[in-house]
C-alpha cells in the first residue's frame, strides 16, 4: 500500500480530539492545568505560555536583556548550526546574533571555540539538543558552567527535546531559564504553542509585565487554529499525507526565516490537546526512542554513512533520527528520491550562511563545523506511525543508495 511520510509529527488521537470538542464545546479552559503540569514536572516555580516557541523566545530574550539593563550588553551566543527561529527570536528582540562553531560529530557546541568566545558584550548563551538529542558529551553542564564563570544568562532550548534526559535531569532545566515548543512538527503537539519555565523570580516579574500586555489570539485566529487541528488530525497518517504533499502552495517540509515574529498568549482552543499530549508524553516519546535506538542499532556505518555521537549519559527522544551522508551526490538522490518516506535535510544552510541574518551578525566568517552538517546531514522520522517495515525500508533505501 502507498504510503507517504510526513518528515516529523506527534499523531493526535481520537480520544483527544473528542476531549478537545467537549471543552470547547463548554468553553472550559485548560491553560491553568498545563501551566500545574510543567510546574510540578520541572520543580519550577514561574511558567508562561505563547501561542508559538518563537514568541517565547522572544519575550524570553527581551525580558533577559530588560534584567540585565545594560545597553552594551546585547549579544547571544547561539550554535552555526541550529533552527532558523532561534536567530529570528533573538533579531526580533533587538539583540544581535554572535555564532559559536558546533562539532559535527555531535551537533554541539565546539566547546573549546565557546570557552574562547569573547564575553564582554554577551547577554546569554542559548542550548542547541537538536531533533532531540540532549547536548552531548556532557555538554549542558559545561554550558552551565561557561555561562556561570562569565557572568551571563543560559537558555536551555528543549524546543525539540521534551522528555530527553541528560543524567535524569530532564533537558530545558539546565541553566537560568527553559524553553519548549509544541508546535506541530515537535514531540508533543497542540498545532501551536511555546512555553518558558524558571525559577528566577526576578526574571519572572519581567515576563509577567510583558504578558500582561500580549493579545489573546483573535476570533479569525482560532477559526484557522481549530481548521489545522482538524487537518493534522486527519492527514498526519502516512496513508493519507499524500494529499497535503501534493499540493505545493503548503510548502510543507520547507524551512523559512520568518523576520516578524507575532506574539501572542497561547488559546484556550488548543490548550486541551497540549495538557493531553503532556499527560501521555511518555507513552508519545517511548515510540520515538524504540524508532530511534532501531536506527542507531541497525543502520551500517560505511564510507558514506555516519552517524552522530551521543553522550553515555544523555538520554534521547529522537525527535527525529540525524545521520550524515558524506558524499553530496548520493544525499541528493536519496533526498530526491526517498522523499515519500520522511527523509530530510532539516536546515538547508547553516546560519552564517542565512543572509537574512547579516544585519545583526557580530562576527561572520567561515564556520567549517556548522556548514559541514548542513551540507552532510539527513534525518529519518521516528514518530508513532513509523513501523517495523517502514524502519526497514528506509534503512535498506539508504545502503542501497549509498552502496
Amino acid at each position: 500500500m502507498f504510503k507517504y511520510f510526513p518528515p516529523s509529527g506527534s499523531p493526535i488521537t481520537t480520544k483527544e480530539i473528542l476531549y478537545w470538542l467537549a471543552c470547547n464545546a463548554f468553553f472550559v479552559d485548560k491553560r491553568r492545568d498545563i501551566n500545574n503540569q510543567l510546574r510540578d514536572r520541572f520543580n519550577v516555580d514561574h511558567t508562561y505560555l505563547f501561542t508559538t516557541g518563537r514568541g517565547a523566545m522572544t519575550v524570553l530574550l527581551k525580558s533577559l536583556k530588560k534584567l540585565r539593563n545594560k545597553a552594551e550588553i546585547n549579544e547571544v551566543i547561539i550554535p552555526a548550526y541550529t533552527c532558523y527561529s532561534v536567530a529570528s527570536s533573538i533579531q526580533n528582540a533587538g539583540l544581535k546574533v554572535r555564532l559559536c562553531d558546533v562539532d559535527p560529530n555531535t551537533l554541539s557546541y565546539n566547546l573549546t571555540k565557546l570557552q574562547n568566545m569573547p564575553f564582554a558584550n554577551v547577554l546569554c548563551i542559548i542550548s542547541a539538543n537538536l531533533y532531540g538529542i540532549p547536548n552531548q558529551l556532557q555538554e549542558i553542564e559545561e554550558i552551565e558552567e561557561i555561562a556561570s564563570e562569565n557572568g551571563v544568562y543560559m537558555i536551555d532550548d528543549a524546543a525539540q527535546s521534551f522528555n530527553a534526559k541528560y543524567l535524569e535531569r530532564e533537558v530545558g532545566t539546565f541553566g537560568s531559564v527553559g524553553l519548549y515548543s509544541f508546535d506541530k512538527g515537535k514531540n508533543i503537539t497542540s498545532i501551536e504553542g511555546g512555553g518558558i519555565i524558571t525559577n528566577n523570580s526576578e526574571l519572572a516579574e519581567i515576563i509577567d509585565s510583558y504578558y500582561s500586555k500580549t493579545l489573546d489570539n483573535s476570533i479569525r485566529d482560532n477559526l484557522m487554529t481549530a481548521i489545522k487541528v482538524i487537518i493534522y488530525y486527519l492527514f498526519l497518517n502516512p496513508l493519507l499525507y499524500w494529499i497535503p504533499a501534493s499540493l505545493p502552495f503548503l510548502n510543507l517540509g520547507k524551512t523559512r526565516y520568518e523576520e516578524i515574529i507575532e506574539i501572542k498568549k497561547y488559546s484556550r482552543l488548543v490548550a486541551p490537546i497540549a495538557l493531553m499530549q503532556i499527560k501521555r508524553s511518555n507513552q508519545i516519546a517511548e515510540k520515538r526512542i524504540a524508532n530511534g535506538r532501531w536506527y542507531k542499532n541497525n543502520i551500517v556505518v560505511s564510507k558514506t554513512i555516519s552517524k552522530i555521537n551521543e553522550s553515555d549519559h544523555g538520554m534521547p527522544v529522537y525527535l527525529r533520527y540525524p545521520i550524515k551522508i558524506t558524499q553530496k551526490e548520493k544525499r541528493e538522490a536519496i533526498l530526491t528520491h526517498a522523499k515519500r518516506y520522511g527523509i530530510t535535510k532539516s536546515y538547508p544552510k547553516s546560519l552564517n550562511l542565512l543572509i537574512e541574518i547579516d544585519k545583526f551578525l557580530v562576527n561572520p566568517g567561515e564556520f567549517e563545523g556548522a556548514e559541514e552538517i548542513s551540507r552532510q546531514l539527513i534525518t529519518l522520522p521516528t514518530y508513532a506511525f513509523i513501523n517495523n517495515n517502514d524502519r526497514e525500508n528506509i534503512k535498506n533505501i539508504i545502503e542501497e543508495m549509498t552502496a
